[in-house]
């Protein structure tokens, strides 16, 4: 053996050049050194690995055999070492205690982590570290090691191991730090700790909090789990300082071990995080969206929203592309996902907004003028469909068309919305069946629908020119200008109210005034349909002209005054306490140019935004009319029985809702969860954006901030930690030692927790569940590694499961639920195909 002293990339194991590299960029690392074997250099040992893997490649041992004849001979070499090096060290560290770790030349790589495959040993006291380190040695030809280096390609002739003999460090608190979420979410870190030092997290010993920081956004939470510990401020900032430190070091996305003790942070070790794809394949952003949709949104609002967004976008490219059928399938799936929902919040598809974008002429120049207009901070365009340079110049032609017929187009659209506004108000009326609300919903949404696109070329039209305002002129003047414009539909109906509560001021009304200020919310009702006075006739054309104008409008579960009047009388009682003139809104003034293509400009970007303004106060009234046909459906579902109560809507997409009536499907259970989940989700920060490597995925929090959210449902609820749905029959695995891979094949494994000897079981199982675990746990890192869907955290796992049950469990949202038994076959095959 010997210690190695010059440290270059060539000289030890990934893991100790790490090391090497951190100590010495400053971070504080516990002091190592690093051993090498002679016997890697053995002509003689190099010969044995190649007969030995060719005599396992013809099939003449097994892997169990294979395993023992290598462990054998590098018994019979380590024996033969020069241990004078060993003995040096042990004389001069006598009574102190060290951990001794795998340094392989083919560890801690990008696409192959080893991750828990070579021992490591711990507390090591300085006169038993040959035999720790002969025991390092040894793991790398155990039998899952083995496996593992063939799943990589890898012959045993090719992996050579160097030893790290570290001063062991007792921590009160160790865990890892993801500079990205493991499961493929790139603009999110994750700190998992525990008290301890590291091995009692990763083999599950001990309650583990894991806490969740966007870095650009300076925004985090954390979860609890038992009597799990929570980090100071002052911790997670030297944590995230490191964090910066390594990843400037080595690149974005490290799994870093580290431990705190009396206060200071030590480095333990710095790898890729394995399997992770660098390149970003779906990105939501909520920039301009967030307004309509702020804080969180039910699933009823966007399955709405989202079928409105598919509809719009694909009338604008049918508008563009005409009959080209071809292309336009090829844009179906971009249509059908425009927009996104993540933990009960709306954000854009960003890629997909891109893809169409690139449609349009001069799409480099409307891009960035698109993204200054919506805010979009973080531009990062994807490639889009592949059309001709023909169809392409018929494109041109036919936006070029549009966009001069925009402002027209929109006079036409309003008449036409006009209509179907009266339209609906003669035709709704609260006692409607359940059928004819639907009859009424399809008419509405398909004239709505069939021609709003051109509200998205308008915009267009709004942006342009406002973007070239800005570029000649300064931008203070064209705000002021834009401002004084926004009001002429916005301001509406606070200028209306103003003259109702005005005329309730004067004098000669001090009795209405007198008689409004004494009602009751749970009057209101009665007295705007039974008072005849003709301001009470203004309070109602009020609120047919602008009852859906509200905070968060755009979300159907929003009360407004159309649907709760009582709080447009609250609203005027509140008024009423003011000062006479406090009320009163002042029209802004707007600057006039002499230039005349300033003029010209000037007129064209306040007409775009004028048409744009007065189609969001329309848009509204559609929500409000949506609103009204739901809140009814959903009177109708309550008095059949098929819903509880009547908030109860707006946790069913349209779809359930519009099959509900008919089917009566017990709903109620995931009504409930969906409910709770709402209610947690509520709890998360409101993070911008997302940067996901696959399909974005759910988080499903169990205690945030150390307050308890409560039983989600009868349903079992973990931690995902390793992607898959699978379903499967249990096997309940109490004392590991007692089973065998015949006993676990195609089965679930349920289990307390898992160590790394637990391989041969996973990789025979179809998935697993343990009552202990994080994200850094053996079971989640193996499970990963292996591809089988993995959730821990489930309390009573162990206790609530018996052999032979039957259940589905979902490795990315961390959800179990039960199954009758394997005839339960046709509801599963539905349920897979959909998923798929």
């Amino acid at each position: 053996m010997k210690k190695i002293s010059q440290i270059t990339p060539h000289s030890v194991g990934t893991k100790a050049y790490n090391l090497h590299l951190i100590q010495k960029d400053g971070l504080r690392v516990p002091t190592f050194s690093v051993f090498s074997f002679d016997l890697f250099q053995s002509e003689e040992v190099q010969d044995f690995f190649t007969k030995q893997q060719e005599q396992y490649d013809n099939g003449e041992y097994s892997l169990d055999e294979f395993s023992q004849v290598l462990q054998e001979m590098v018994i019979d070499f380590f024996s033969r070492e020069d241990f004078q090096v060993i003995d040096t060290f042990q004389s001069e560290q006598i009574g102190k205690e060290f951990s001794v770790r795998s340094s392989a030349n083919v560890e801690d790589a990008a696409a192959a982590s080893f991750a828990g495959q070579f021992t490591t040993k711990l507390f090591v006291p300085v006169s038993d570290l040959v035999a720790a380190i002969q025991a390092s040695l040894l793991s790398l030809y155990q039998p899952s090691a083995l496996s593992y280096y063939f799943d990589h390609q890898l012959t045993v002739g090719e992996v050579q191991l160097y030893v790290i003999v570290q001063e062991m460090i007792q921590g009160e608190l160790s865990g890892v730090y993801f500079t990205a979420n493991p499961q493929g979410l790139l603009n999110e870190h994750l700190i998992v700790v525990g008290e301890g030092v590291g091995s009692g997290i990763v083999e599950d010993r001990v309650a583990t909090t894991m806490v969740t920081i966007h870095p650009e956004e300076q925004l985090s939470y954390f979860e609890t789990t038992d009597q799990s510990p929570i980090i100071t401020n002052e911790q997670q900032h030297l944590l995230t300082q490191m964090a910066t430190q390594i990843m400037t070091l080595f690149g974005p996305y490290m799994d870093i071990e580290f431990t705190f003790r009396e206060n200071e942070l030590y480095v333990l070790q710095a790898r890729p995080i394995t399997k992770m794809s660098p390149e970003p394949s779906v990105i939501l952003d909520n920039s301009n969206i967030v307004e309509s949709y702020p804080v969180t949104t039910t699933p009823l609002t966007f399955s709405f929203i989202q079928e409105a967004y598919s509809s719009i976008f694909r009338g604008l490219a049918k508008r563009l592309l005409k009959n080209d059928e071809k292309t336009l399938a090829a844009f179906e799936p971009t249509f059908q996902q425009m927009i996104a929902q993540s933990n009960s919040r709306v954000y854009y598809q960003i890629n997909n907004w891109y893809k169409l974008l690139q449609l349009l002429p001069f799409s480099k120049k409307v891009i960035p003028i698109w993204q200054e207009m919506l805010g979009v901070q973080t531009p990062q365009i994807t490639d889009s469909v592949q059309i001709s340079k023909f169809t392409h110049l018929k494109i041109m032609g036919r936006m070029m068309k549009s966009f001069v017929q925009a402002p027209s187009e929109m006079q036409q659209l309003e008449r036409e919305f006009d209509q179907i506004f009266a339209y609906f108000n003669q035709n709704y009326h609260a006692n409607a069946s359940f059928d004819e609300l639907y009859e009424l919903f399809e008419q509405i949404k398909d004239q709505i629908l069939a021609k709003w696109d051109v509200t998205l070329v308008n915009d267009l039209y709004a942006f342009i020119y406002t973007g070239i305002l800005k570029k000649v002129h300064s931008t203070e003047a064209v705000q002021a200008e834009i401002a004084g414009i926004e009001q002429i539909e916005s301001m509406k109906p606070v200028i209306e109210l103003n003259k109702i509560i005005a005329s309730i001021q004067k004098i000669e009304n001090q009795d209405y005034r007198s008689l409004i200020q004494q009602l009751k919310s749970t009057d209101v009702q009665e007295f705007l349909v039974t008072n005849e006075h003709s301001l009470t006739k203004s309070i109602q054309q009020f609120i047919l002209l602008f009852g859906d104008r509200a905070p968060e409008e755009l979300k159907l579960e929003t009360p407004t005054f159309r649907s709760q009047p009582q709080r447009l009388i609250q609203l005027i009682q509140q008024q009423l306490t003011l000062p006479i003139g406090t009320t009163v809104v002042e029209k802004p003034t707007t600057t006039h140019r002499t230039n005349f293509v300033l003029r010209w400009m000037r007129k064209r970007a306040l007409l775009g935004i004028k048409y744009r303004e007065s189609s969001r106060l329309n848009r509204t009234r559609i929500y409000g009319m949506m609103r009204l046909i739901f809140v009814t459906m959903g009177e109708r579902l309550v008095e059949q029985k098929c819903l509880q109560q009547l908030d109860d809507v707006f946790y069913l997409t349209m779809s359930e809702l519009f099959t509900l009536s008919k089917t009566q499907q017990a709903m109620q259970a995931e009504i409930n969860q969906r409910k709770q989940k709402h209610l947690v989700d509520r709890q998360l920060p409101a993070f911008s954006r997302f940067v996901f490597t696959n399909q974005p995925f759910e988080k499903y929090p169990q205690n945030i901030n150390q307050e308890s959210v409560g039983n989600m449902t009868a349903q079992l609820q973990g931690i995902g930690c390793s992607q898959g749905i699978v379903r499967g029959q249990i096997i309940v695995v109490e004392d590991v030692q007692q089973m065998d891979v015949q006993q676990t094949y195609g089965k679930i494994i349920v289990t307390k927790m898992t160590d790394p000897g637990w391989v041969y079981l996973l990789t025979q199982a179809k998935g697993i569940i343990a009552e202990k675990g994080s994200l850094l746990s053996h079971t989640a890192i193996i499970s990963r590694e292996l591809g089988i869907p993995a959730v821990v955290n489930v309390q009573q796992a162990t206790r609530q499961f018996k052999t032979n049950d039957w259940v589905e469990i979902d490795g990315q949202t961390g959800r179990i639920r039960r199954l009758k038994g394997e005839n339960d076959k046709s509801e599963l095959d539905d349920y897979s195909s959909k998923t798929k």
